[in-house]
């Protein structure tokens, strides 16, 4: 057993990876300033293994007071996604660095840091990446992320996860800048689809293979730390049109593949995940299990945006 600290542990992937460190035996602390209004959490409070701090980690003294007398580290706590650092950009510059910086300067180096960095960080790249491709982010978000990185790498006892678009259901369910999740969320509320680029190619990871490989690094982290690896299966490789008729198949829906407009986060390559794979991690969930659980979810629960912070 061990003390686990989680960061924005009550957002899209804390809540699933919580869950996944209760059940493996951890005593699971998180420190998350509720920033959505969410109640995802209130289920673990049953659980005397589970601790809530409702606290930021842009303030020292909330980060030093969740740090106390815990085991590892991670580092989830961000504003996620191109669309919402645009939006929000003062607000993102301050969670995503300043909180960072928080976190890892406090953190003794007996606490290893498992960071969620993500494969926005590679930007535009012509050939297939790994974890020595360089970097070269064209986002706002995909910038921080790779300055945080940067920032949490410098110190030992860290590791990095540059994970693939996430996808799949969770209790704080999301479907803004989530390819997979947005394209189900229009196909079954608004019953229609626009596509734009739909040549354009990423790999995917369902939400618990995300939770599962927190997991792994924090489990064999003598292996794991001072690495960076990419998260993800070459086999989730798919372009923005193979995900709308995956859609297609399973649910009606008016689509159009449109000869205008760009995405943002300018990704659109082949990933590596070799690295990974050879430390003893694989994904297990596959595209049309998430997009089934998806359908499932927003044909039957009301979503709101993740963008709107009021």
């Amino acid at each position: 057993m061990k003390r686990i600290l989680v960061t924005g542990g009550a957002g899209y992937i804390g809540s699933i990876l919580v869950d996944h460190l209760l059940r493996a035996g951890h005593k699971v602390r998180v420190l998350d300033n509720l920033m959505f209004g969410q109640t995802c959490h209130i289920p673990f409070f049953f659980n005397k293994n589970y601790e809530f701090i409702r606290g930021d980690v842009r303030n020292k003294k909330d980060v030093e007071a969740a740090l106390k007398d815990t085991d590892a580290i991670i580092h989830l706590a961000a504003i996620v996604g191109a669309p919402a650092c645009r939006a929000y950009p003062k607000l993102s510059r301050e969670i995503i660095l300043k909180g960072s910086q928080n976190i890892n300067r406090l953190r003794s180096k007996s606490q290893p840091l498992i960071f969620a960095s993500t494969g926005s960080v590679y930007g535009v790249l012509k050939d297939i990446c790994d974890e020595k491709s360089p970097v070269n982010p064209v986002s706002l978000y995909g910038k921080l992320k790779k300055q945080a990185e940067d920032e949490i790498m410098g110190k030992e006892n860290s590791v990095a996860l540059r994970f693939a678009t996430a996808f799949g259901v969770s209790p704080r369910l999301r479907y803004d800048s989530l390819m997979v999740n947005s394209f189900v969320f229009h196909a079954c509320q608004d019953k229609q689809l626009m596509v734009y680029e739909g040549f354009v190619r990423r790999t995917f990871i369902h939400i618990q293979d995300i939770a599962r490989s927190f997991i792994f690094a924090l489990d064999n982290i003598k292996k794991t730390k001072d690495e960076i690896y990419n998260v993800g299966s070459e086999k989730m490789n798919y372009t923005k049109k193979d995900i709308a008729l995956k859609i297609k198949e399973k649910i009606p829906f008016y689509l159009h593949f449109a000869e205008i407009g760009t995405d943002e986060d300018k990704r659109d390559y082949e990933v590596s995940y070799q690295k990974i794979r050879n430390a003893g991690f694989e994904t297990t969930v596959s595209l049309e299990e998430g997009i089934d659980e998806l359908i499932k979810a927003f044909q039957n629960f009301p979503v709101k945006s993740s963008l709107m912070l009021e």
